[in-house]
């Protein structure tokens, strides 16, 4: 029940395989990245233990990649071991696939935001899983489109401008249309500039184009008098116009007061027709942004995948024509890693494949904390990792607790929360949890085991005391009917918590969750005396207050106090049974510098110094291990008192009962707000209290020291 085996793996590769060899291992989350700083932290290390100096550069130039390192053992095919390779060869492939530079793609990715922005298309915010790496077919297409709506924005802005004129010039024509004023006050006007004049008839159609729709046109006679109109702001361009045709500016008529109606229906219809045109490059902007969603949705996660593997490039140890790339993959998967980066890369990488025994740099402890750890469960154990790793990450070749943990849990759960219709409802929960496909439920989709085993562990426990909905009269039948063809004498309920005709049932109920307690602290004890043993730490393992010394003392004071409540007497091999293990203790220290050899040989002046932290840690373990056993009664105190409120529930729903239906629906309310109440707050304060017993009284026998998790490479997900 240990930890996946780790190996760790070297690859010599060309600079131009860098990033597809990156995203594959990217897609396979097999690959734990060791980083140079890391290796130069673990080889300062090395050559400290060693009493060298630590100033020495690990990489250097070009010749450390041609340097091969002793390997346990190296997968590769004869062509491919270690060799100088032809920087002839190396200089024409790097030509003709050159690499996209971080200026090219932060000039891709400004493109590629303002294309987003103006036509609306939200950017995915992870990676998209199968993303390819962005191309030159690729950017191009993002260059085409980029031209296409920046010229689209630009059409679109200037019809807007003039949309606005033309609506600013509407609304001023329309407050003076009526007023008797004279023409020539008109041409205060803030947004509207109306000019009469003369120009040659043959002009008049070359002047309406030159214009176009940033002014109106209206002949007034058959000589070439016209009247103009255009935005104030274009006041520039529309005189600028006029007067390349020859137009003369002639006085209004004497007493022409407001403006002329075809001035107003010329803007009106100038208006309608620059809406659509308007309303037209909008059409245009929708259909690219139709067109192209999914294409601006690929190219973006393509350039976030690119600029995340170039980050990851810039940490790596490089050469100006290779990378060396070192990582931990799963045991398990090694071989599928090395089929297919020969088949992606031939005779273009060269691979080496090392056991954690060989890269023990200055004793087992940095070995151990140096390999990550991945822990792999079934469906049902999986669940329970959480609890586990919200702890901390047990060390690599240490015994993985989950397992006991899932089984712990689902005991404890189920002997505060006993009732079989309340645990119905949460192992109903469960399987909700786990059929779900999307929205909440699914979101917790991991824990649905755990859910299931609580309200199972709930349903035994409950048809155990006979509780059923708070209820513990609607099981008796069932209940006189198993514990007859068990038990051979049928009684209302298997377990008596409730203290009613005999109180000593409940005390046995209190010994038994005791009991429980000390297997979990054994098991505790066991498990860290085991891994002391794997990491050769055997003074602290043979020791120690969680060795064996303080398992013995532990058992042995345990085993005393059962012989004393059954009425047997204690005797010479009980000063044996619990002295020699007091003696280990007592003099862990010395006795422990003996055997690891960390301290040498004792000196005459530390043996009181010794002896003190050895009385010290006596009075310690002694009161360790009663908390630590102790705790366990609030097991036995929890399900009491979810006995006790089951029955208050009962109790206040038979109260409000009666033959009415109205005191039939009060019933019902009470029972349903009763029972809710239960399952929720008292399952949330349940679960607190197991995992707090998983904490400190499971987790603080073995967990002195923690690991690092296994996190493969994986750009999916990232911004």
């Amino acid at each position: 029940m240990s930890s996946v085996s780790m190996r760790k793996v070297e690859l010599l590769l060309l600079k131009s395989d860098i990033d597809a060899v990156l995203k594959y291992l990217a897609t396979k989350r097999c690959f734990q990245i060791i980083y140079p700083d890391e290796i130069e932290r673990l080889a300062r290390e090395k050559r400290a233990s060693f009493g060298l100096g630590g100033n020495e550069k690990l990489l250097a130039s070009d010749d450390a990649f041609n340097k091969a390192p002793t390997a346990a053992s190296t997968i590769a095919r004869p062509a491919m071991n270690v060799k100088r390779f032809d920087e002839s060869h190396l200089e024409e492939r790097l030509i003709n696939e050159p690499d996209l530079d971080e200026e090219r793609l932060d000039d891709a990715q400004r493109k590629l935001d303002f294309i987003s922005q103006f036509l609306g298309i939200e950017s995915p915010k992870d990676i998209i899983e199968d993303s390819r790496l962005p191309d030159e077919d690729m950017l191009s297409k993002l260059e085409v489109l980029f031209d296409r709506c920046s010229q689209l924005k630009v059409s679109l802005d200037e019809e807007q401008a003039k949309l606005d004129g033309l609506a600013e010039s509407i609304h001023e024509a329309k407050a003076f249309a009526s007023l008797s004023r004279p023409f020539e006050e008109f041409e205060k006007f803030s947004y509207v500039s109306i000019q009469i004049g003369k120009v040659a008839k043959d002009k008049i159609e070359e002047l309406s184009q030159m214009l176009g729709d940033r002014a109106v046109i209206i002949p007034l006679d058959e000589e070439g008098t016209i009247l103009a109109a255009s935005s104030r702001k274009g006041r520039f361009a529309f005189e600028t116009a006029l007067s390349k045709v020859g137009f003369e500016k002639k006085k209004p008529p004497e007493g022409l007061k407001g403006i002329p109606s075809e001035t107003m229906n010329a803007l009106e219809g100038a208006y309608q027709v620059g809406k659509l045109h308007f309303e037209k490059l909008l059409t245009e902007k929708k259909a690219l942004k139709d067109q192209y969603s999914d294409l601006l949705q690929i190219i973006a996660s393509s350039i976030r995948l690119k600029k995340a593997i170039a980050l990851v490039e810039s940490k790596l140890e490089k050469t100006r024509w290779a990378y060396r790339l070192s990582g931990w993959v799963p045991e398990n998967m090694v071989d599928k890693l090395v089929k297919d980066l020969l088949t992606m890369l031939g005779n273009r990488i060269s691979i080496r494949v090392y056991d954690p025994p060989e890269l023990d740099l200055a004793g087992t402890k940095e070995k151990q904390e140096g390999v990550p750890v991945l822990l792999e469960h079934n469906s049902f154990v999986s669940a329970f990792q959480g609890i586990v790793l919200s702890y901390g990450t047990p060390l690599y070749g240490d015994i993985d607790p989950t397992p006991f943990v899932a089984f712990f849990f689902t005991l404890l759960f189920a002997i505060m929360f006993g009732d079989l219709g309340q645990g119905m409802v949460i192992a109903s929960l469960g399987l909700a949890m786990h059929k779900a496909k999307k929205g909440l439920l699914a979101s917790y989709k991991k824990y649905a085991h755990a859910f299931i085993a609580a309200g199972v562990g709930s349903m035994i426990m409950g048809l155990l005391v006979g509780s059923f909905f708070t209820s513990d009269t609607a099981l008796i039948p069932i209940e006189r009917a198993l514990t007859g063809f068990f038990l051979g004498k049928p009684a209302d309920r298997f377990l008596q918590i409730m203290p009613r005709e005999n109180v000593s049932a409940m005390f046995y109920f209190f010994g038994f969750t005791l009991g429980v307690g000390v297997i979990i602290n054994s098991t505790g004890i066991v498990i860290n005396i085991i891994n002391l043993i794997r990491r050769k730490e055997y003074g602290e393992a043979f020791f120690s207050k969680t060795g064996l010394a303080g398992a013995l003392l532990f058992w042995w004071a345990i085993v005393m106090v059962v012989r004393i409540i059954l009425g047997n007497k204690l005797g010479i091999v009980d000063v044996a049974g619990i002295g020699l293990p007091l003696l280990a203790i007592i003099f862990a220290e010395p006795i422990k510098s003996f055997i690891d050899k960390t301290y040498g040989k004792p000196h005459t002046e530390e043996a009181s110094n010794w002896l003190i932290g050895g009385i010290i840690e006596l009075l310690d373990i002694v009161s360790y291990f009663a908390s630590n056993t102790f705790s366990f009664l609030r097991v036995g105190a929890f399900a009491l008192a979810h006995a006790v409120l089951s029955f208050v529930i009962f109790t206040m729903g038979s109260l409000v009962s009666g033959k009415s239906a109205s005191g039939l629906a009060l019933e019902i309310i009470v029972f349903l707000f009763g029972n809710a109440v239960i399952i929720v707050l008292e399952g949330l304060i349940v679960t607190i209290q197991v995992i707090r017993l998983q904490y400190y009284e499971f987790f603080s026998k073995f967990f002195t020291r923690t690991g690092e998790p296994f996190k493969p490479v994986s750009f999916a997900g990232k911004v």
